[in-house]
């Protein structure tokens, strides 16, 4: 009766994230706890696991680290039981991404407005106002609502948020700002976010190229106005990212560090 006491709370100890689209469990098979981990998210997930042992050794370290691809199962370790009764109880944490992604430093975007027209800068890099942090190198345009927002670089469109009209100048409407969320070939990933309620026309799955356009700007979320916020980053670990500092193409030229006031065109 005690091994099966064990077994369950193998099974249901767990501290689960805040849904079932990562999940990691174990099972008992013979002398072995293999620990399992699934994927049902159409992006890459980076997730960090953590347990605390008795009478159980890990073929691995703890904490571990690992990158799971879109829609799909993996065993993350095996642990050796060496005596009865053991104790395995577990917690994990993820996030959107790969921490294995390698950004191309020279590529260069396209401005995510319509050709030929001119935005200007509200935010750049290491922005007092919000762009410290994760969001270090992420940059405002100063786009009113309705305006046209286009892919800066081809993706595949992972997630989306369009049905909120709510904002607000602190950090707790950030969960209100529709956005687009779209992975690169380098496993990188863009957010287009503040888009207007309903301003989301391309859907999840979806293959977009360089210049297509995706959706309208709004001022959802934590916002002081209307504006587009673009930022490329990737996952550090199951908890964190960071983001990267990019360049974008324009007709003054190549902007490797957007000045807040200045406006520029989309070539």
């Amino acid at each position: 009766m005690k091994r099966v006491f064990l077994f369950l709370f193998l099974i249901f100890g767990f501290l689960f994230a805040s849904d079932e689209s990562v999940t990691v469990k174990a099972k008992k098979v013979g002398e072995y706890v293999i620990v399992n981990a699934d994927n049902k998210n159409p992006f890459s997930v980076t997730i960090i696991y953590n347990a605390s042992l008795e009478n159980l050794k890990s073929n691995q370290k703890l904490p571990v680290v690992f990158v799971m691809h879109a829609h799909s199962s993996q065993e993350i370790l095996h642990l050796h039981v060496d005596k009865n009764p053991f104790k395995l109880k577990a917690n994990y944490k993820w996030t959107i991404g790969s921490k294995d992604a390698q950004h191309n430093s020279n590529y260069l975007y396209r401005l995510p407005y319509k050709l030929g027209t001119k935005q200007s800068i509200t935010q750049g890099f290491n922005g007092l106002f919000s762009h410290y942090g994760t969001s270090q190198y992420a940059v405002d345009f100063n786009m009113k609502e309705g305006s046209e927002v286009y892919a800066a670089r081809d993706g595949k469109v992972v997630d989306i948020k369009y049905d909120s009209n709510v904002s607000g100048p602190t950090r707790e409407f950030e969960k209100n700002a529709n956005f687009i969320i779209m992975e690169h070939s380098d496993e990188t990933l863009a957010t287009y976010a503040h888009l207007e309620q309903n301003g989301v026309i391309v859907k999840v799955g979806e293959q977009v190229k360089r210049g297509q356009l995706i959706g309208y700007s709004g001022k959802t979320g934590f916002v002081n106005g209307a504006h587009l916020h673009f930022i490329v980053y990737k996952a550090v670990d199951g908890i964190t990212r960071a983001s990267f500092p990019i360049k974008f193409i324009s007709q003054e030229g190549i902007i490797s560090q957007p000045i807040v006031g200045q406006s520029y065109i989309a070539e």
